[in-house]
């Protein structure tokens, strides 16, 4: 228990104790370990003396404090030397003796006391502080103090896990102003060159996070995750980036055919993906209530949820759903609810789904995860004779991947349908910014896209043939 030091100039309690308290705080035998230990409370505080200034304090709540009076440079003052059992009658003997010499020796205990409670207090206060600079620490306070003008939640969790993962087993305990160039290395080498897209995402978020504390004066000097310095850092250049595998376009029918003998809502969210050149993110947060049926069966993506710039507003993205899309969408209501229904059903759907996610996870909680869908064409691809090669890859041999769907896509209408190009951006959600006639060019093409996109779907479903000469070479699965 916790002591303050006072001044005993004012009043002793005692004085004031009854006549049994006066007799027992007046006892000139010293204690013993049975007085200590049968010492009861009484409705006021009272002492048992020990000897030489030392004394036993009784509280009414049953505490027992050890205190010694005695002089300091004239001055009698009262210390009190910790509760009991803590400090036993032993220990409190020793405490005095030792206090009463360097009283004797012009010594001031209690001053020397409050001097290393307050040294003690500052080191705590400098302990909290440098804990609170940590890397781990700023890198924190800056995702909290940018995540509200980020496009969605998502982007945060993945500052967070590839700092987890790449920066903070290095750097997560180290204070913030101690970290240097070499620091920065440690962290890079082992992406630089094996994963380059994830190299140059740490070290961007390295040189924010380094330069939020610069700024708040917890670091000073150069900014060691700087782009350019990456010369002078002894990084290898790394190796140009590759396209996103893709699937021959030619491939789609047989591939969309063996897709549907997959069961469960990732193929169809991934048979969505397909027919509506959609990002993975995109396709599987869509809603039942991003629909609308005024006109053309449309779908419209939020601004909020397509890639862009988090410091740039994104147009919102409408998409014409072809016969096949709505047909996928029936599927996935039937997947979820057991009820049969057909694409001339969808609208009725959406107005009785509401706000829901058409391809939630297993809980219903969330959408389906990306990795999701990338499961299922890693399945899609092991399924194959052993030592054949993948069934389902680009020309370079590659495993397709979700996202080389719209490179697949794009490259259809460049095959087969060349004046759509345009539209075809428009289809992909491009945008034309870095010329004039991008930025005087706002009409998202519709009308175009909608018999572009039941095209697509129709070959997709192996309702159609390629027009004669489009078919690419080399584009039968090997």
């Amino acid at each position: 228990m916790g002591l303050n030091d006072r001044d005993s100039n004012s009043q002793d309690r005692d004085s004031n104790a009854p006549a049994g308290e006066a007799r027992a705080s007046s006892r000139r035998r010293p204690l013993t370990p049975l007085d200590i230990r049968h010492a009861a409370p009484r409705a006021k505080k009272y002492r048992l003396q020990d000897g030489n200034g030392l004394a036993l304090a009784v509280y009414p709540s049953g505490a027992k404090v050890w205190e010694l009076r005695t002089v300091i440079h004239g001055k009698r003052s009262d210390m009190g030397l910790g509760g009991w059992p803590a400090v036993s009658l032993k220990d409190a003997r020793e405490k005095a003796r030792d206090l009463r010499a360097r009283a004797r020796a012009d010594g001031n205990p209690i001053q020397e006391r409050r001097d290393q409670r307050q040294a003690a207090l500052a080191e705590q206060r400098a302990r909290i502080e440098a804990e609170g600079r940590t890397f781990r620490a700023v890198a924190e306070l800056y995702i909290r103090k940018e995540a509200p003008g980020w496009k969605n939640d998502r982007t945060a969790q993945l500052w967070r896990s590839s700092l987890e993962l790449h920066a903070f087993p290095l750097l997560g305990s180290r204070p913030v102003a101690e970290i240097g160039r070499e620091d920065v290395l440690r962290v890079l080498e082992p992406l630089w060159t094996d994963k380059p897209s994830v190299g140059k995402k740490v070290l961007e978020r390295l040189g924010s996070i380094l330069r939020y504390a610069t700024v708040r004066g917890w670091r000073s000097g150069d900014n060691p995750a700087d782009r350019r310095m990456l010369r002078t850092m002894g990084l290898s250049a790394q190796p140009g980036s590759r396209k996103q595998a893709s699937l021959p376009w030619a491939q789609l029918p047989a591939f969309c055919q063996m897709l549907d003998h997959r069961e469960g809502i990732a193929p169809l969210a991934l048979r969505f993906l397909i027919l509506t050149c959609l990002r993975s993110s995109e396709a599987r947060g869509v809603r039942w209530s991003d629909l609308s049926f005024e006109g053309s069966p449309t779908l419209t993506i939020a601004g909020e949820r397509m890639k862009g710039e988090a410091s740039a507003p994104v147009a919102s993205h409408r998409l014409p759903l072809s016969a096949a899309a709505l047909a996928t969408l029936a599927r996935a209501y039937t997947q979820r609810t057991g009820v049969a229904a057909g694409a001339a059903d969808v609208p009725r759907l959406a107005r009785l789904m509401g706000d829901t996610l058409i391809f939630p996870n297993a809980k219903g909680t969330a959408p389906l995860s990306d990795m999701a869908l990338s499961a299922v064409m890693k399945r899609m691809n092991e399924d194959r004779p052993e030592g054949a090669p993948s069934p389902w890859r680009d020309p370079d041999g590659r495993e397709a991947v979700p996202h080389g769907f719209r490179g697949s896509f794009r490259t259809w209408v460049d095959d087969t349908r060349p004046a759509d190009s345009s539209a075809a951006e428009k289809a992909l959600a491009h945008r034309d910014d870095s010329t004039v006639e991008g930025r005087y060019r706002r009409s998202d093409m519709f009308d175009r896209r909608i018999p572009l996109m039941e095209a697509w779907g129709a070959w997709c479903a192996g309702e159609a043939q390629p027009q004669r000469g489009t078919m690419p070479a080399g584009s039968a699965r090997a």
